[in-house]
């Protein structure tokens, strides 16, 4: 078990998506054999068991797994399911995948901090400064350095129902949210904090995270099949 371990946590498994259907193994990288990089191919062999195991748990519907070494992908499969309902639908080495809250330091996080860089906002600014509806219920002092590192004294999340009536009213709810320990006093991961960091570049710039993001960090980087709302 310990060998399958090392696979997982030590492989570079790179979920790649890309546009217009085309292949991951093609868009940039050449492929090669395991062999002639220097690779042990009954090390990657490994992997299909791993991942079947994983399938046979239910502790996924499905996979792609990537493994890159000296400029060349040396294992690229899809494993599984993409899709289970209203039916299943194969998983596909190009499957466009949620990266989830990796959005929060990649896009949310970095937008921010490349303003902060342009002196458009300061880590020490109270939010309300840019969100004045945000300072009702003790929350005037919380600054943007607080969110950021998740010490902001908001809740982990507020619930779905918030969402059901428009991004309006969610975020009105959002702002009107009281205290739920006192800012700066210790670590608590949330989600809300986020929501408001990407409202802040919103009415800072003009534009939301999505478009800021595609706009200055994604697209100078070259990342055309990375993106905060990618087409499907």
């Amino acid at each position: 078990m310990k060998n399958y371990l090392w696979i997982v946590t030590t492989l570079l498994l790179f979920v790649c998506s890309c546009h217009q259907g085309q292949a991951a193994d093609s868009h940039h990288l050449p492929s090669a054999s395991p062999e002639s990089v220097g690779m042990d191919p009954g090390r990657l062999a490994l992997i299909d068991f791993v991942v079947q195991q994983g399938l046979e748990r239910d502790s996924m519907p499905g996979a792609v797994v990537l493994v890159g070494y000296q400029g060349k992908v040396v294992f690229l499969k899809a494993y599984g399911d993409r899709q289970l309902q209203p039916e299943e639908v194969a998983m596909t080495t190009d499957t466009v995948f949620d990266l989830a809250s990796l959005t929060k330091p990649i896009a949310t996080a970095t937008s921010i901090m490349q303003l902060i860089e342009q002196g458009k906002v300061q880590l020490s600014d109270p939010v309300s400064k840019y969100i004045p509806e945000f300072a009702s219920n003790g929350k005037q002092d919380i600054t943007v350095y607080q969110l950021l590192t998740h010490q902001g004294g908001l809740i982990p999340d507020n619930s779905i129902k918030d969402y059901q009536e428009g991004p309006e009213k969610a975020m009105q709810r959002i702002y009107d949210l009281k205290l739920y320990y006192e800012p700066g006093t210790r670590f608590a991961y949330t989600d809300v904090g986020f929501i408001l960091l990407g409202d802040i570049v919103k009415r800072v710039t003009g534009q939301s995270v999505h478009e800021y993001s595609q706009k200055h960090i994604f697209q100078p980087l070259g990342m055309t099949e990375t993106g905060y709302l990618p087409a499907a």
